[in-house]
């Protein structure tokens, strides 16, 4: 979703000197192996250590139940404790999780998943086809509240083949249903008649869950039995939640932390400077939007909706906001790094007359119109700021008002008029698009409902034919950037820090090579890097 750093009671492990001084491919049997250390890299993994990473995106409201993760903290607590029957790698490919290869049938509207022998949850108890089932049908059915839950309608039925395969039955075909499996939410947990046990927190993944405070922290240590060894290096972690993104800073800077998420880019250069930290810094597929609800006056009017998109300068949000960590974007979520990109749609334009030209048709009178912000990312208040000044150039009269960052997910997305915010990447065009593009999707949080895109979404989903399905995902972009209500100004690199101490893969050529599918390597980081 358009998540973002979610308020914490507390920053633990961070001292008070820290606070002061803030302000996949179709056909036959597809067993892909996860991508290893680069030859490149220059400095080889090695096992141990105690790892403290600060991150933010953490609310006094999360939960271990996956069904609710929306962010950064939780998504990564859940990856290092869990495993999904399929992942994302660090080229961007599918690797194999806790299924160990896959097939495809019918015409892509089948799909069988063999799942690995031998493998246990950090309670003892085996691993079975019967939690694979119910995992994912924890997410599934009409009164289903879970993020995945759009995403898993594709699905007819969930089927046991045998004792160590699982039959997955499309209502359509999906060339790309493997990596629908790669969610965030579809953690396969342990079961017990049919019902799922997220409350423990028991896992299979490379660590197990010591403690949990939501909001504050949660303390891991390494598994002894995890089933792949090529994964989780740390002897012990320490996740700390700091949503504030100077504080963040301050405590990579001071030493009291070895790793952060989304640094704040405005002081983004003291890191460059500091001789002692890196910037891992890779093209993603997060983009920032102001968010109008089209079924709501007057952002039911798409006159009004375009003269608002025409009134932001994208050049000038790239630049002074994300200050060139990112690309220029074109009020559609499908943005340069993603294969199926439409290069050729020229970005829109900073254009006055325009969007003059569209209040007066929407026959807009300089009424306010009250924009929602808060500190989601580093930096959203200024972002709103500087398009507030923007606008006004246009005659757009529209009055900020700041709410606070914990309980926004409750209290305002989904529900108010007018708002900013962002959307965290996901690794394929299908993925991004079902999950807040179709009119039925929980996640529609403009609620903007066009039966072309619906039906354009859907059928590029099953189309084998790679020219047919470019065409189809093109005209999609241009009813989302034409008709839509998001305004998109940009589309940001995932950017990290770390201390140098920490090995971060990089492939032959000496580039970062981690996962674009979440920040933090895709949330895969506490599996995937080590100490030097």
């Amino acid at each position: 979703m358009n998540s973002g750093n979610s308020g914490s009671k507390a920053v633990s492990g961070v001292s008070r000197r820290t606070l002061i001084k803030t302000g996949l491919a179709v056909g036959g049997l597809l067993a892909l192996e996860r991508a290893g250390w680069a030859a490149g890299a220059s400095v080889a993994p090695k096992r141990g250590g105690h790892f403290r990473a600060g991150v933010g995106g953490a609310n006094t409201g999360d939960s271990l139940d996956p069904s609710t993760f929306t962010d950064t903290f939780m998504i990564s607590l859940a990856f290092a404790i869990r495993d999904n029957l399929v992942g994302v790698g660090a080229d961007n490919n599918l690797e194999a999780g806790l299924a160990e290869s896959w097939e495809v049938g019918k015409n892509a509207t089948e799909w069988t998943f063999k799942i690995r022998r031998g493998v246990r949850f950090s309670s003892g108890k085996s691993l079975t086809t019967d939690d694979v089932i119910a995992s994912i049908n924890y997410h599934r059915g009409e009164k289903s509240k879970s993020g995945a839950a759009s995403l898993l309608e594709r699905v007819k039925d969930i089927s046991a083949v045998g004792d160590d395969a699982v039959k997955f039955t499309l209502k359509f075909a999906d060339v790309d249903f493997p990596f629908v499996l790669t969610d965030y939410h579809l953690n396969i947990l342990p079961s017990a008649d049919g019902s799922v046990d997220w409350k423990s927190g028991a896992g299979t993944g490379p660590y197990k869950l010591d403690s949990f405070e939501p909001g504050v922290s949660a303390k891991l240590s390494r598994s002894a039995e995890h089933w792949n060894s090529e994964v989780g290096f740390f002897d012990s972690i320490e996740l700390i939640a700091i949503n504030d993104a100077a504080t963040r800073q301050n405590a990579l800077i001071y030493g009291e932390v070895d790793a952060i998420s989304k640094p704040d880019l405005k002081l983004i250069s003291f890191l460059e400077r500091n001789k002692d930290i890196q910037i891992v810094d890779v093209p993603g597929r997060i983009w920032h939007c102001g968010i109008m609800r089209t079924d709501i006056a007057p952002f039911d009017n798409n006159d009004l909706r375009l003269a608002l998109k025409y009134s932001i300068d994208r050049k000038e949000y790239l630049q002074k906001v994300l200050k060139g960590y990112g690309t220029i974007g074109n009020d559609n979520p499908i943005g340069p790094a993603y294969r199926l990109h439409a290069a050729d749609i020229a970005p829109r334009e900073y254009d006055l007359d325009k969007a003059k030209f569209h209040l007066n048709k929407a026959g807009y009178r300089k009424e306010e119109l009250k924009l929602l912000t808060c500190e989601l990312f580093p930096g959203m208040n200024n972002a709103v700021e500087l398009y507030q000044q923007e606008a006004e150039k246009a005659d757009v009269n529209i009055k900020i008002e700041t709410r606070p960052t914990d309980g926004w997910f409750t209290d305002v997305w989904l529900k108010e008029p007018f708002q900013w915010g962002w959307w965290g990447p996901r690794i394929t065009e299908d993925l991004m698009l079902s999950l807040t593009f179709l009119s039925t999707a929980p996640w529609n949080d403009t609620k903007f409902k066009s039966p072309r895109l619906d039906e354009l979404i859907n059928g590029a989903r099953a189309e084998l034919d790679e020219a047919k399905r470019r065409e189809m995902y093109r005209e999609a972009q241009l009813i989302i950037s034409n008709e839509g209500g998001h305004i998109i100004p940009a589309n940001a690199n995932l950017v990290q820090a770390v201390n140098k101490k920490v090995v971060v893969p990089r492939d032959e050529a000496g580039k970062w090579k981690i996962s674009a599918s979440w920040e933090m390597d895709g949330g895969y980081f506490l599996k995937r890097w080590s100490f030097a």
